[in-house]
């Protein structure tokens, strides 16, 4: 037997040549596929392997998910009964195991499959190399094999067999595709095909410029053959036609930054929002009643103060699901002041998103922060100006998991609505939940305590851009503020290690900033709230200025400076 990396594979000296020795043992054998099968595989998924080579891929997809759940298919008939033993070494069963060839075109019966010394090579084509015997194998159409195994998952490595197989196939449960690409057996023409083909269909490469040849096709839009009960309620016409989106939010001496978020997401298409504001000493609260005596906002105080409590956050969206707004929404965000949801599709606004994602319950975008930019002193102007460098969008893996902020289509599928997430109603129809790039997830259905997932190959759709620290200065009024939601809690020295991310400059949003502009021009007309911001904002100075004298806002101030700058 050989180990390649804990899946154990029989040692059959006459298929198993030194040139796929060496890469077996070493684990490079396959490695591409491996890893990216071990990246999407979620609970519940079904798995077609199409080229199943020595059996790992179907391996580690059963030891995943249950035999049951996986087909795999391969056409050289001498490897069948070194891949049942693969199987059977490694203690999986039930797999469907089938020794033909997929096919794209509707044929059947047998058809001719060329032998290569090194079973890697063989393949359905005669040119591309010497072969060196000929062997008759049954074709199956990928039509049948899809409709028999409804996969979620295609992993497909074929040599070159790919290119025309997934013309007349119903792709619509499929969420990824993972396909080992051969441009020397079809050019980079056939790649292009490949490519255009999948998109018709609502899939997009990982890798757009394919640097490697196993390449990541995720889904992106929804499929147009989804059957009504994956459907979210009163998604008969979708977008919902003139829908109304809410956003509820807290906020606590947050005066200077409050005009450009509002302006950005009534730029983007929000329609009511609801905002709790508490102990307020620097005018937060008198800006916020001029822009809800404009018609521009709800403000209320929040009721956690009339109770006593400290958990502001928790009691304002308990209260927030009561009011008329509430219900006479279509869809609710709940987000901070610190929070621009982004949205790349189409214009840029909430239209164009929910056409782009197709229907569904909830939508959670992954978070990307944006540092400090080495900004220290306080200065009144727009973040989205002031703050450009952010993390990066494709994180190493162990960085790759981040938070979320939810698009929820209130309906009786939803059973209450949270900070980062809601509370799916367990009675209801399984949800539609997808991510910024508009794909499937189910690991916040099946988990309600995860408040965030894997954010890389999310961001296609929208990105939520954060601005956890803005400046120095404006960080220790951060610290000064305290949380929302634990009592006595103060942002640390690790939120400022972990959120001052500057390195990257990916995010474009001088889209948002130009319609956002817009609909600040409206608010610089009203003479008052203008004062009142400009009141704002000289009280964040004061505040600051106040703080310095403090030992503990002092000595964080050094210590950043010093030592996390």
């Amino acid at each position: 037997m050989i180990d390649s990396r804990g899946i154990l594979v029989p040692f059959v000296p006459a298929i198993v040549t030194p040139a796929i020795e060496r890469p077996l043992r070493s684990g490079r054998y396959e490695g591409g596929e491996r890893a990216k099968l071990q990246e999407v595989l979620r609970s519940g998924d079904r798995v077609l392997d199409l080229g199943a080579g020595l059996g790992l891929i179907s391996t580690i997809a059963a030891e995943r998910l249950g035999g049951e759940a996986v087909t795999s298919v391969e056409a050289n008939p001498s490897l069948i009964p070194l891949i049942e033993e693969t199987h059977r070494l490694n203690d999986v069963s039930g797999i469907r195991l089938l020794n033909a060839v997929a096919t794209g075109g509707g044929e059947t019966g047998d058809l001719p499959f060329y032998l290569r010394k090194d079973f890697w090579g063989s393949s359905m084509e005669p040119d591309s190399r010497p072969y060196v015997a000929v062997v008759d194998v049954p074709a199956i159409p990928i039509t049948t094999l899809m409709s028999e195994a409804r996969p979620t998952v295609v992993c497909c490595d074929i040599e070159g067999g790919e290119l025309g197989l997934f013309d007349e196939a119903d792709l619509s449960e499929v969420r990824v595709l993972i396909l080992e690409l051969h441009p020397k057996v079809y050019g980079s023409k056939g790649v292009e095909a490949i490519d255009a083909l999948l998109s018709s269909k609502g899939f997009a490469p990982e890798d757009p410029s394919h640097q490697s040849t196993v390449c990541i096709y995720t889904r992106i839009a929804a499929p147009e053959t989804a059957s009504p009960s994956s459907l979210p309620s009163r998604a008969e016409d979708w977008p919902p036609p003139n829908a109304r989106t809410l956003i509820a939010t807290c906020m606590k001496d947050e005066g200077p930054f409050i005009l450009e978020w509002l302006a950005w997401h009534k730029a983007i298409g929000v329609t009511d929002f609801v905002v709790f504001s508490n102990d307020c000493t620097d005018g937060t609260d008198r800006l916020l009643d001029r822009l809800d005596a404009m018609g521009e906002l709800r403000h209320l105080p929040n009721p956690a103060s009339a109770l006593g409590s400290t958990y502001f956050q928790p009691a304002a969206l308990g209260y927030v699901s009561l009011m008329r707004e509430f219900r006479e929404a279509d869809f609710f965000i709940s987000m901070d002041v610190d929070e621009f949801l982004n949205i790349r599709a189409g214009d840029g606004r909430l239209p164009d998103l929910f056409r782009a994602a197709g229907p569904f319950d909830v939508l959670s975008v992954n978070e990307n922060n944006h540092g400090s930019n080495r900004q220290e002193r306080f200065e009144p102007g727009w973040v989205t100006e002031q703050f450009p460098g952010h993390s990066p969008e494709t994180p190493g893996r162990w960085k790759a998991h981040r938070g979320v902020k939810s698009i929820v289509r209130l309906s009786d599928r939803i059973a209450k609505v949270r900070n980062h997430r809601p509370d799916i109603n367990p009675d209801a129809v399984a949800p539609v939940w997808l991510d910024g790039s508009g794909r499937p997830r189910d690991e916040l259905v099946n988990d309600t305590e995860m408040n965030g997932f894997d954010c890389r190959r999310s961001y296609d759709l929208a990105v939520l851009d954060h601005f956890p620290l803005r400046s120095l200065e404006s960080y220790l009024m951060k610290m000064f503020r305290g949380d929302v939601v634990i009592k006595g809690k103060r942002v640390s020295p690790r939120y400022w290690r972990t959120r001052n991310q500057n390195d990257h400059a990916s995010v474009d949003m001088s889209r948002g900033i130009a319609m956002a502009r817009e609909v600040h021009e409206r608010f610089e007309q009203d003479d008052e709230l203008m004062a009142l911001h400009e009141a704002c904002c000289q009280a964040h100075r004061d505040r600051i200025d106040a703080l310095l004298t403090q030992d503990d806002f002092r000595e964080r101030r050094e210590w950043i400076l010093s030592e996390a700058w």
